[in-house]
């Protein structure tokens, strides 16, 4: 760009810019006027959807302000806790983390293969990657707690209803992820051992897997993690656990043992937060 002639100054230095002239041409650095209108369209937009989502959730803080003397009371009430039943609560929290280990062991020997189709880069069925994903989506939409629910009315009531609710929902969100994994690998490895005369299955086996495994496990030890928190939840809807113990206490309003098994609720999580985080700090 070519910069105009300079003004001649007879050997005097030029005068500084106004403070009028600066902040004009600061104005019009930003956009001018048509940038404060659409940040202003865009700031109002999100106002009236946030006043909406309130009267619509029916917010209320003067409500819990009077209720909060209530929930005090209760917090006080919870101690001290009440180990009677701890062989019992110790069984069904058991059978939340069996629930969250068969629902994702499942989820993953049915997540890679459909990670497989889905990868666009190492995908056999091209035809078959849109509509698979549209149906990922569709298992990853439904709540764990709605499957169990379906399935408790199928097989019954129990920790299979639950396990399968987390493996239907799991196997959605990990082929999903998986899939994301293997389209970031690099395509010089995969093409070099596809040259070589290699079947898909030996690519895979060679090319793929090695680069790919690290994050596989990754994902599969968050999921993991994030479903012995969610099993918990559904002993509400009759699939068993630690969640259906929980639910009679605070239908009983029997606060001793309800504080029971909080406790082991947070110790278990925490277990296994700190198992997954060491077991993948390792991988990295």
């Amino acid at each position: 760009m070519t910069r105009p002639p300079l003004e001649p100054t007879n050997g005097k230095s030029a005068p500084p810019p106004s403070y009028d002239a600066l902040l004009k041409g600061e104005w019009q650095r930003q956009g001018g006027l048509w940038r404060v209108l659409r940040h202003s369209f865009w700031a109002l937009l999100a106002g009236a959807i946030l006043i909406a989502s309130a009267r619509e959730a029916r917010v209320d803080p003067q409500q819990f302000w009077q209720r909060l003397p209530q929930m005090g009371n209760w917090l006080v009430r919870l101690f001290p806790p009440d180990f009677s039943e701890l062989p019992i609560f110790l069984e069904a929290i058991w059978e939340t983390l069996a629930i969250a280990i068969i629902g994702t062991g499942v989820a993953i020997m049915a997540a890679v293969p459909l990670a497989m189709i889905v990868a666009r880069n190492v995908t056999p069925f091209k035809g078959l990657a849109t509509p698979l994903r549209a149906f990922l989506n569709l298992l990853r939409g439904i709540d764990t707690a709605i499957f169990a629910l379906f399935f408790v009315s199928i097989v019954g009531l129990g920790p299979f209803a639950g396990a399968l609710g987390v493996a239907l929902h799991t196997t959605g969100s990990m082929a999903k992820l998986y899939a994301e994994v293997l389209e970031t690998l690099p395509a010089e490895p995969i093409e070099a051992v596809e040259a070589a005369g290699c079947d898909r299955i030996r690519t895979f086996t060679f090319a793929v897997l090695p680069e790919a495994l690290p994050g596989l496990i990754g994902i599969s030890l968050y999921l993991w993690e994030f479903n012995v928190r969610s099993s918990v939840i559904l002993g509400i809807v009759g699939a068993g656990g630690i969640g259906y113990e929980l639910l009679v206490s605070l239908k009983l309003l029997d606060f001793p043992r309800l504080s029971t098994i909080l406790l082991l609720i947070l110790g278990m999580v925490s277990l296994i937060d700190a198992l997954s985080a060491r077991l993948r700090q390792r991988l990295g």
